[in-house]
């Protein structure tokens, strides 16, 4: 047998590995996402039923700009946004990319840069329309509130929901690795002890799957967020509990001191998980939102 027959059979060995590879890695996508489609349905233009964005108008000339988390949608901030509302604001919960989808939607969508940029459109939007803009975020929305308040001067104040800022060792190490995995979609561990509110548990849309691109954005994001708390000087209300399944007491403390604000007031709750706009003291939260607001028009 010559050299060139056996390279030759030897990258005939590896196409065919590639293919049975790829194959496989299909077949394992594809059953991630007919269950996904089983369990939220999506409309005619492809958003999951009940996770399409919020606007909702105002009577006082003011908004709010509410962000929601990693791997939910604006159906987590529904019953904040109603009573926001109820109190004079226009209010709009836009959609994150890559979230409220179908699964290959979030692997294509789910990039930083897409999250920080769809918050500043919507934020410029009501700067545009309103006398007085305020924006506040949950999670992962909490991070892009920071991020975007302390670029943007105008916006009168912001309340931090819980906000998933920087990133524990552990986290870190999980993140990496995640782009080791030889599957396109993970599970997300521990979502449900994110509410406690059983009813709410099950009426919350995130598909509890994540991807290794989407972890790294988010990465991105809570670290970019954890340096600009330096410079984040707009009147902060954040608000956090201490049973919070994804940020610890003692970061949220750490992130707490960090911001630079002269104006700000930390909160803690004691009943609900990470998801606090819409768990057991979900009203609590929305009082001390509005009232911190109302005191910063």
């Amino acid at each position: 047998m010559t050299s060139g027959m056996l390279v030759g059979g030897a990258l005939a060995a590896v196409a065919v590995g590639g293919v049975w590879w790829w194959r496989w890695q299909r077949r394992v996508a594809a059953r991630f996402e007919a269950s996904d489609a089983a369990r939220r349905p999506r409309d005619a233009t492809g958003v999951v039923i009940g996770a399409a964005e919020l606007r909702l108008p105002g009577s006082n000339g003011a908004a709010v700009l509410l962000l929601h988390g990693f791997n939910d949608t604006p159906q987590s901030m529904t019953y904040l946004a109603g009573r926001l509302q109820a109190a004079g604001y226009s209010v709009h919960v836009p959609r994150l990319p890559g979230h409220g989808c179908a699964l290959p939607e979030l692997a294509r969508d789910a990039r930083a840069d897409a999250w920080r940029q769809a918050a500043r459109t919507a934020y410029d939007a009501l700067q545009a329309t309103h006398e007085r803009v305020f924006v506040c975020g949950q999670s992962m929305g909490g991070a892009l509130t920071v991020l975007l308040a302390s670029s943007e001067p105008r916006i009168r104040a912001v309340a931090l929901l819980a906000p998933f800022i920087g990133l524990a060792p552990r986290l870190g190490w999980q993140f990496r690795l995640a782009r080791l995995s030889p599957v396109p979609y993970h599970k997300s561990p521990g979502g449900e002890r994110s509410i406690h509110d059983p009813v709410a548990r099950r009426a919350a849309l995130g598909p509890g799957i994540v991807t290794a691109g989407a972890l790294l954005a988010l990465r991105r994001v809570a670290l970019d967020a954890q340096a600009a708390l330096a410079v984040l000087r707009a009147p902060t209300l954040f608000i956090q509990s201490t049973l919070d399944n994804r940020v610890s007491e003692s970061a949220g403390m750490q992130h707490y001191n960090a911001i630079a604000a002269s104006v700000k007031e930390q909160l803690w709750l004691n009943g609900s998980g990470h998801i606090i706009s819409a768990d057991l003291e979900k009203a609590v939260v929305a009082d001390r939102v509005i009232a911190w607001f109302d005191a910063q028009a």
